[in-house]
């Protein structure tokens, strides 16, 4: 199964100019499913839920905003949940869809968080762990724009390397980027990369490049199969001067054994 996870930049003044290429990465990648972050309304109807090709989709705008969380799936999306709106799980900012495959359930999660608070993030997270592991599947993906790099506060809660407010993920999750990189003596690349994306082009950037962009794997002891992670939508186009998105997609090849 292929696993993906794009932000797509949801900025005014270059989205429709970039627009084509967000698609063409897209269809290129052929994920079975794929999360979406910084999709607009607009763009969704527009493009995403007729012109990629994948027949089962779904959208949930955040509140008092136009822009949300998207999947695309091959398969039939049998449950769909936002928590936006709950504050018993810190209202985050996360698209949860269940979908099966020869009888295998599984639990995507697609987030997106938040920015500006590192607090903010660490509520959301507990949040979100807590309840992912209340949830019954065979699998769980989690996936998405952390706004936090490798070796991060969440990133560190998640893989079961520090606590948070006394809680601990239990159990843990795998960041498949890592361990694919590992497995190959290589460095996991940035997905937001202030150096040689366009968006950041004679600008200076005071800011590093970061590992933003992840899927994790909740570690069920299961013999799962991780056979390649790439990074895509790193090309810039000739047309535009810009590439896709300001941010790169991942997207992960498993072989799942129940």
């Amino acid at each position: 199964m292929k696993i993906a996870t794009y932000n797509i930049w949801n900025d005014e003044s270059t989205l429709e100019l970039r627009a084509k290429q967000i698609l063409e990465e897209i269809r290129a990648v052929d994920a079975d499913i794929i999360g979406l972050q910084e999709v607009s309304t607009e763009f969704y109807h527009k493009y995403l839920a007729t012109e990629t090709g994948y027949v089962h989709h779904a959208f949930m705008q955040y509140p008092g905003e136009e822009e949300g969380l998207a999947i695309l799936c091959r398969y039939p999306l049998i449950f769909l949940e936002a928590l936006y709106q709950r504050e018993n799980y810190a209202n985050s900012t996360v698209m949860n869809a269940f979908f099966m495959v020869d009888g295998i359930r599984f639990s995507l999660t697609n987030v997106h968080l938040p920015w500006d608070s590192v607090g903010a993030r660490e509520h959301q997270i507990l949040a979100i762990d807590r309840h992912l592991h209340e949830q019954k599947a065979d699998f769980h993906i989690l996936l998405g724009d952390f706004n936090g790099d490798i070796g991060s506060s969440v990133d560190r809660y998640l893989c079961g390397e520090q606590t948070l407010h006394g809680c601990e993920a239990n159990p843990t999750w795998n960041d498949l980027a890592r361990a694919y990189a590992a497995r190959c003596g290589e460095v996991v690349k940035p997905t937001l990369d202030t150096v040689h994306n366009p968006r950041w082009a004679g600008k200076k950037s005071i800011y590093v490049p970061e590992v933003m962009d992840r899927i994790y794997l909740m570690d069920h002891w299961n013999e799962s199969e991780l056979e390649s992670v790439k990074l895509f939508g790193t090309e810039v186009s000739g047309k535009t001067g810009y590439a896709a998105s300001d941010h790169y997609g991942v997207v992960a090849e498993v072989n799942f054994r129940k």
